[in-house]
Order: C-alpha cells, then sequence, then structure tokens
C-alpha cells in the first residue's frame, strides 16, 4: 500500500502546485488568507483524487489542506532558507546586486542567481510539503 502511496502523493502534488496553480493564486496566496485558501482546495482536490486509490479517507483531505495552507501562506520554504542563511527569495530581493562578487558584477549574473534561487525556493517548498504529506500520512494511517 505504501509503494503506491507515494507516487499517487508525488502526481497529485504537481497537479496541484503546479498545473492547477495559476499566476493569480502564485503571486497572492502569501498576501491572503482567502486567495491561499482557494488555491490549497484546488491543491487538496488534486492529491485526493491521485490518492484516492490507496486512501478515501475525508480526514485525509483535511490533513492535505491544513498541512499546505500555512506553508504556502507564510511561506514557510523562505523561513526555512533564511534559517539555514541559504538561498531565500526574500534575501535575494532584499540584497539586489550587494554581495556579488566584482569579477561576476554583472546583469546576466544577476539573472542567473535569481533564476538559482527560484530553484531552490521551488525545491525546498516542495520538500517541505512532500514531508509533511508522507509523515501525514503514516501517522494517520
Amino acid at each position: 500500500m505504501a509503494t503506491d502511496f507515494f507516487p499517487q502523493l508525488i502526481l497529485g502534488h504537481f497537479i496541484g502546485d503546479f498545473l492547477l496553480q495559476n499566476k493569480w493564486m502564485a503571486m497572492n496566496k502569501s498576501a491572503s488568507n482567502w486567495k491561499c485558501a482557494v488555491h490549497c482546495a484546488l491543491y487538496t482536490l488534486a492529491v485526493t483524487a491521485t490518492t484516492y486509490p490507496t486512501i478515501f479517507s475525508f480526514q485525509w483531505s483535511i490533513f492535505v489542506f491544513l498541512t499546505h495552507f500555512p506553508v504556502d501562506r507564510w511561506s514557510w520554504a523562505d523561513k526555512w532558507l533564511d534559517l539555514i542563511n541559504g538561498r531565500s527569495l526574500r534575501d535575494f530581493i532584499i540584497s539586489g546586486k550587494h554581495g556579488i562578487p566584482k569579477e561576476y558584477d554583472f546583469e546576466n549574473y544577476h539573472c542567473l542567481r535569481g533564476g538559482f534561487t527560484s530553484v531552490v525556493y521551488t525545491v525546498a517548498d516542495n520538500t517541505i510539503h512532500l514531508i509533511l504529506m508522507w509523515y501525514g500520512y503514516k501517522l494517520l494511517f
């Protein structure tokens, strides 16, 4: 049962967080409870639908929603990256070009740094979501 669950979970996560999340949700979910709730409801539907063969439980759907909401609303990935002194989006926006070594002080490096920071943030965010749901699954079932 657990071996079937993780691929179902990843598929639902990718559908909910990437295919069903439009720009409006992505740009506003950390600024508004309502906008975050809209995204989390669609996300929960995607995860619930893909994990349905393994889990059919209202409790699971509530768990998915309640763990996804705070991670996105208060940007836990950025907070984690700040905590470990990683490449947080907030730090990139505040620092701008500061901290770029003189030999790399050109516009393209700044863009590359921003792009890499976005990838690091995305991976941290996805990891937090998947860890919470995996251990939630283990605890609930």
